[in-house]
């Protein structure tokens, strides 16, 4: 049974837009680890802080939480491929920008803070778009299914990136890093020329003042209690689980294991090749165990994957706890999204998806959190007190969503 609903499932790969929009994830994700890597290993090796690694690492999404509604008006009034373009150019461009830094200038933490800034700016339109592409193109009962495949994509990115990423800035340095990172957004860029939807016909005068339309989108979700919880589902976890214990990779692959550069890539490989295994559990077993109980499910094994990694004493077992942490993430994702975009009225979806790009903006919050943490109590405390917190939301996020459920997603 669970092997039928598995392959029914993958039926979804012949869905307008699926292929070439979860390709174009791939290399985009692939890309990311550039930047997740090489730059928390240079903030650390130039100061010698954690504080400043989560400063670093935290920057990216710190834009979203201020843009996060202007690229849902966005979003909603543009065509939506044509937002996913413009922000695949822009990831590209900004790329090739810093690669030139890094070969021919002196690169400090303060150049480090604005290229991230910089990329959280297109971060906050771009996978909000792309979220709403699949809603747009995909029949209502498989959109779960085509943002599980976009999350097995995105976390294939993950798996081999960050220990190659790793390994090329032990041998060749970072510029040559970032050079890889560049051609591996301009595949992601080909990749999103080839995704469309149809346009919609402009009506005259018929698109209110921006600062309307965001309270438009405010009103809306204001008034839908169970869109509401799932933002504060999403920001909770955005806070104190995966994103926390990733902006300290970095500081426990040093202090703790002394692994330099190639342990960080190694952990990070370690959370995709479970991410691989994430989506694929989802597709197959959704309607076995419920919706609401492998969501719930998977917030209490993600706070119980973080306190293993806290008392992990080898980097074997450390790489092990990730597996299990990224195993969880892909589920998440795809479940959170999918509640969003199937609870949303479609004139509203991309300033009420806006709104969960918005929650992950509070990474930023996490990083420096995280650092603080980690500067006053030590990696290893800070790490089990925000999975101790994770495991309790657990039966809140069951006890909610049992209650909010929506059609299509449960």
């Amino acid at each position: 049974m669970i092997a039928t609903g598995f392959r029914s499932r993958l039926h979804v790969l012949s869905e307008p837009n699926v292929l070439p929009l979860a390709s174009a994830t791939l290399f985009n994700a692939a890309g990311n680890n550039v930047y997740s890597v090489a730059l928390g290993w240079l903030a650390y090796d130039m100061t010698k802080s954690p504080l400043a690694v989560g400063a670093v690492l935290g920057f990216r999404t710190l834009p979203m939480l201020f843009m996060g509604l202007l690229s849902g008006a966005v979003n909603d009034r543009m065509h939506r491929p044509t937002v996913l373009r413009l922000y695949t150019l822009y990831y590209t461009a900004l790329s090739f920008g810093f690669t030139t830094l890094l070969f021919f200038g002196d690169v400090r933490v303060a150049h480090m803070l604005v290229y991230m800034f910089l990329v959280g700016l297109g971060f906050a339109f771009g996978p909000a778009a792309r979220r709403a592409i699949y809603a747009d193109s995909v029949e209502r009962p498989h959109v779960v299914d085509a943002l599980a495949v976009d999350a097995t994509l995105f976390e294939l990115g993950h798996l081999t990136m960050p220990a190659i990423v790793g390994l090329v800035l032990a041998t060749y340095g970072a510029g040559t890093a970032f050079a890889l990172q560049g051609i591996l957004y301009t595949v992601m860029t080909i990749l999103a020329f080839r995704v469309n939807t149809p346009r919609k016909a402009v009506v005259p005068g018929g698109h209110p003042p921006y600062i309307t339309s965001i309270k438009e989108g405010l009103s809306y979700a204001k008034g839908e209690p169970g869109v509401l919880r799932m933002l504060e589902l999403a920001s909770f976890l955005t806070l104190l689980g995966a994103d926390f214990v990733t902006a300290l990779v970095s500081v426990v692959s040093v202090e703790v294991f002394d692994a330099g550069a190639q342990g960080i890539g190694l952990i990070l490989a370690g959370v995709a090749a479970g991410a691989m295994v994430g989506p694929i559990a989802l597709l197959a077993l959704k309607d076995w165990l419920g919706t609401v109980g492998t969501l719930a499910g998977s917030v209490a094994v993600l706070g119980v994957a973080m306190i293993a990694f806290a008392a992990a004493p080898t980097l074997g077992l450390a790489i092990a706890a990730f597996v299990v942490i990224g195993a969880m993430l892909p589920i998440q994702k795809a479940l959170t999204d999918g509640y969003i975009q199937l609870a949303v009225a479609e004139e509203f979806r991309g300033r009420v998806g806006s709104l969960t790009q918005m929650t992950r903006g509070v990474s930023s919050l996490s990083a420096l959190l995280a650092g603080a943490m980690a500067q006053f109590l030590g990696v290893e405390i800070a790490i089990a007190i925000a999975g101790a917190t994770v495991s309790a939301g657990a039966l809140w996020s069951f006890r909610t969503f049992k209650r909010y459920g929506v059609d299509g997603w449960s």
